[in-house]
């Protein structure tokens, strides 16, 4: 299509319009292609994310067994250690009441004693 315009110079239209379309098509396909970039970058980034929350989560996940073997351990220490306070309480209840018996026996003894030498000391006089 050849056409002339009014300097009587021929004008393309089917060709600049052709050029003009390729340009856009460039410029839209120049763009689709910086989407692109921009979207595998961000996925790399979520993907180092993903990685590095993985290995977060690792870390406390041995952190947390420890933890729990820790808990354990002492929920066993804190068990012995209530029994054998149980058993602490008994002996010491225990030896209260040998001493208190001894103590009695021995007052008995110190009781029999006076009067022995009472008794003794009365008939000696008489």
């Amino acid at each position: 299509m050849l056409d002339r315009g009014q300097g009587n110079e021929p004008i393309y239209y089917g060709v600049d319009q052709l050029q003009r379309t390729n340009e856009t098509q460039l410029r839209d396909v120049e763009e689709r292609h910086d989407e692109m970039r921009h979207l595998e970058s961000d996925i790399v980034q979520l993907h180092e994310i993903h990685r590095d929350f993985a290995e977060l989560v690792t870390g406390h996940g041995q952190m947390i067994d420890n933890i729990e073997s820790s808990v354990a351990k002492t929920e066993t220490n804190v068990f012995h250690g209530a029994k054998t306070l149980g058993k602490a309480v008994e002996l010491q209840s225990a030896a209260r009441r040998k001493r208190i018996i001894c103590g009695v026996i021995v007052f008995i003894i110190i009781i029999i004693a006076i009067i022995i030498t009472v008794v003794v000391v009365v008939t000696k006089k008489s």
